[in-house]
């Protein structure tokens, strides 16, 4: 009998599948050494405990998310009816002005192109190029022969 049960509780991995697709994402700036923060401009964006970026496949620590003047287009896209992830031709005047942006540390990877995505709780983007840099010389000896 707890079989039954436990099917009643199975997970249905198709509803599991993201929404949309976010932004590609335009990085600022496109070139940066392991350690140094670059801002993605993406959307739609949601909270920054719900938001990953991968940078060359690597977990990049994301330190901020700010959506800077959104309330007015949230506001507007909630009374249309419009979702996080419709175009909505209603709100467009007032989602004129909403920026979207992430921030993140480069992890320690090789110098080289790579590239970086977002993903969040409804959506995931198309990879934009980032150049890691090699990293800063600090100036100290390793003491490595």
């Amino acid at each position: 009998m707890l079989w039954l049960l436990l099917l009643g509780c199975s997970t249905d991995s198709s509803s599991l599948s993201l929404l949309c697709e976010l932004r590609t994402p335009v990085l600022t700036p496109a070139e940066a050494r392991p350690g140094e923060t670059v801002v993605a401009t993406t959307g739609p964006l949601t909270a920054a405990f719900d938001t990953a970026v991968s940078v060359g496949g690597s977990a990049a620590k994301v330190t901020s998310l700010d959506r800077t003047t959104c309330d007015e287009c949230d506001t507007c896209r909630d009374a249309a009816g419009c979702t996080s992830c419709d175009e909505c031709a209603s709100c467009a005047t007032e989602c004129s002005t909403c920026v979207e942006t992430v921030s993140f540390t480069v992890p320690d990877l090789a110098p080289g192109a790579t590239t970086v995505t977002v993903t969040n709780l409804h959506a995931a983007s198309r990879a934009a190029a980032l150049t890691v840099s090699a990293a800063a010389d600090t100036g100290e000896d390793s003491g490595a022969l």
